[in-house]
């Protein structure tokens, strides 16, 4: 067995794209790691994810559809690679885990001019709050004792920061990344708004629906690694203004 797990790594390392078989790849609005309707510059983890496709020769663009949709799509279908997909461990059992991207940062974020400053859990144990559909947040926030009736989901960012610019909701907890993008890209004003401390940080991962095996890991592990060693990873974060 040792002797075949060799084999399959060494044919990788030659020619990644040796077993795969055609697969799709979705994705949600969520700059700036994924950003629909903007061909040139379609988000860091996009480009990235192209990248490790043509690297594989199986040149693949990313199709964007609400986030909920695109999660239960890699779940249901076979071969469908999802990203970005923060794993956790209540995810662990529903992906196929094909390759670490990135790492996120995830905060609170409420309005610059409420009187007490929101920065951790604690401050936000009495407010109602706003989190992404979808997302591992919710369920953060239910194991830290929150409970779903102060929890209001919505199924985009823009629904997120609508919900609190109107005052139904206190605080927005997700990503850092994501949101303060979204803020910038909708033409709002970030100066309006406090972004609180980290509270919590998960790595990003492209997933993919149970069809993937252990030789389609190996090969997008082996991409990624030459993507990192020729320099093209680190070029995509600053593109995007993301530390690697």
């Amino acid at each position: 067995m040792r002797r075949i797990i060799l084999v399959l790594c060494a044919l990788c390392m030659i020619n990644p794209a040796f077993s795969l078989a055609p697969f799709e790849v979705v994705s949600g609005d969520l700059p700036p790691f994924a950003i629909a309707d903007q061909p040139h510059n379609p988000g860091a983890l996009v480009e990235l994810t192209e990248l490790l496709a043509e690297r594989l020769q199986v040149a693949q663009k990313v199709k964007f559809f609400p986030w909920a949709r695109a999660l239960a799509t890699a779940q249901n279908q076979p071969r469908v690679a999802v990203l970005p997909v923060t794993r956790t461990t209540e995810r662990e059992d529903q992906f196929v885990w094909l390759v670490k991207m990135a790492v996120q940062r995830f905060g609170p974020i409420s309005k610059e001019d409420r009187p007490t400053k929101i920065d951790t859990l604690e401050q936000m144990r009495q407010l109602r709050i706003v989190v992404m559909r979808g997302s591992p947040t919710y369920n953060y926030l239910i194991r830290h004792h929150f409970t779903p009736q102060q929890i209001l989901t919505e199924s985009t960012i823009d629904g997120m920061l609508k919900a609190l610019d109107k005052d139904v909701v206190d605080v927005i907890y997700g990503s850092e990344q994501i949101n303060t993008a979204v803020i910038r890209n909708s033409g709002r004003q970030l100066n309006r708004y406090h972004i609180g401390k980290t509270v919590d940080m998960g790595e990003i991962w492209l997933a993919g629906s149970k069809g993937f095996s252990q030789e389609d890991i190996l090969a997008f592990q082996q991409a990624m690694q030459a993507l990192h060693k020729d320099g093209s990873y680190a070029r995509l974060m600053k593109k995007y203004n993301l530390k690697p």
